[in-house]
């Protein structure tokens, strides 16, 4: 068993519970699948997702929303099932069967009972290899995701978010919303949909992961016909992902007739990969740092802005990374007068991290925060299967006492010096809602630090 955190973080032992390697498996099919499953003994849960290599971030400007459109149309019937019967088959027998996209993957998954195994990833592999996507069935959900794309834009939250990262990632399609726009909705066509299908759902594009009360060789044995149906020597063309340049500093108003106004404060930060195989080291150090900022009720903003001045209901700080870039966010939502006061109190306390530092304290409280989440979060067998696929999909195989390592090495200056780095830059504004004072943000942005 490798080496886990001390007791003196977090406030207890954690070792008891990390998870030995040996009840790992990993499997490469002919043709390019992979397979990954964690065996969690005494679990009756199976989860199983398919993962697929190919997002938003993949797709070409013309073909914006494509991979989210799919996703979609993968649910609308097979030769074998109707749609209704998709999802009749996973919930007759007690279980969940979903689907989301990301800006760099797409995944499929079921959680059943163990009993019910067999059910799962046939129902899964079915959509996946042999799905009709019919023009009717375009035709129909193109009006779903035109109504969802609706949904989010009435939401100032989602929008002002969306507004500062395409700030940040400017000119990069991680800038670009997963779900689409109205107008390239509009545009798709069913022949372009499909050969997207077949172009990137291959083999070497795809990982199956599985944890619970999993029998490895059988998943496998199960997994053989998928395998010849999605079988490639090499990955289907794909448009180069493309690295995102760093955005410039703004502020970005977008006025909608409410009372409210959301906000979130943007920070370009570095991916997951320094280098081809090497992680990032300034990515934990982030992470404890937003936790300490406004990772909870107790995190420095939150006491501040919330407890000691009202300010605000809430405020929640946040790291995120792609393959080779990232964002830090600071959001919040207020009276629009305050807006500017609450900006300049997010200012002030990162300029007091980067010239006075946190303490150990401080520090040894957020990664207690950090890896007791993290272990509570992996308590189910949906979370373990999500850990190990997408771990497996881009090239991270660290257990879980790895991951926590990284975490305890951390100091008081690693976490100074990536506050340096990273928020002392000028970064994005974005404020969405009713009227605030433009001349104060944007002088606040202008001499930021």
């Amino acid at each position: 068993m490798r080496d886990s955190l001390p007791a003196a973080v977090g406030g207890a032992d954690v070792s008891a519970r990390s998870v030995p390697e040996e009840r790992i498996r990993r499997t490469s099919l002919p043709g390019g699948l992979r397979v990954v499953s964690e065996l969690v003994p005494g679990s009756r849960s199976f989860s199983v997702g398919f993962f697929v290599a190919t997002g938003s971030r993949h797709e070409a400007p013309h073909l914006h929303g494509v991979s989210h459109f799919l996703e979609h149309l993968l649910f609308k019937g097979t030769k074998r099932r109707r749609p209704e019967e998709i999802s009749g088959e996973i919930e007759h027998v007690g279980g969940d069967i979903n689907a989301y996209t990301a800006k760099e993957h797409t995944c499929f998954l079921a959680q059943v009972l163990h009993d019910d195994r067999h059910i799962a990833v046939d129902v899964l592999t079915d959509i996946l290899g042999w799905s009709l996507v019919r023009s009717v069935d375009v035709d129909s959900e193109r009006d779903v995701i035109l109504d969802e794309i609706a949904m989010h834009n009435d939401d100032p939250a989602e929008v002002a978010h969306e507004l500062a990262t395409a700030r940040l990632f400017a000119g990069s399609p991680l800038g670009r919303s997963v779900i689409g726009s109205r107008a390239s909705i509009e545009a798709l066509e069913r022949r372009q949909i499909a050969s997207y299908w077949r172009r990137h759902y291959r083999g070497p594009a795809m990982v199956v992961a599985a944890a619970g009360r999993v029998d490895h060789e059988r998943l496998v044995e199960a997994l053989l016909p998928f395998a010849e149906k999605v079988s490639a020597s090499t990955p289907g063309p794909r448009l180069p992902a493309g690295r995102a340049r760093p955005g410039e500093s703004a502020v970005l108003l977008h006025r909608r007739p409410l009372e409210h106004a959301q906000a979130v404060l943007g920070f370009r930060s570095p991916g997951l990969f320094s280098a081809p195989g090497e992680f990032d080291d300034t990515r934990p150090a982030l992470n404890l740092l937003a936790m300490m900022l406004g990772g909870g009720m107790s995190s420095r903003l939150f006491v501040e802005v919330r407890e000691h001045r009202g300010l605000a209901y809430s405020i929640d700080a946040g790291e995120m990374a792609y393959t080779d870039a990232g964002c830090v966010t600071i959001e919040w939502g207020s009276a629009p007068e305050r807006v500017p006061e609450i900006a300049t109190i997010v200012r002030d306390t990162i300029a007091e991290v980067i010239m006075d530092g946190v303490t150990e304290e401080e520090l040894a409280r957020a990664k207690g925060q950090v890896t007791g989440q993290l272990l509570l979060g992996l308590e189910g067998s949906n979370a373990r299967m999500g850990r190990i696929g997408s771990g497996a999909l881009m090239g991270d195989h660290r257990s879980v006492d790895e991951v926590m390592a990284t975490y305890r090495a951390i100091t008081v200056a690693d976490i100074q010096r990536a506050a340096a780095e990273v928020l002392a830059a000028p970064p994005v504004l974005a404020v969405v809602g009713a009227k605030v004072s433009r001349p104060r943000l944007t002088k606040l942005i202008d001499r930021w630090l």
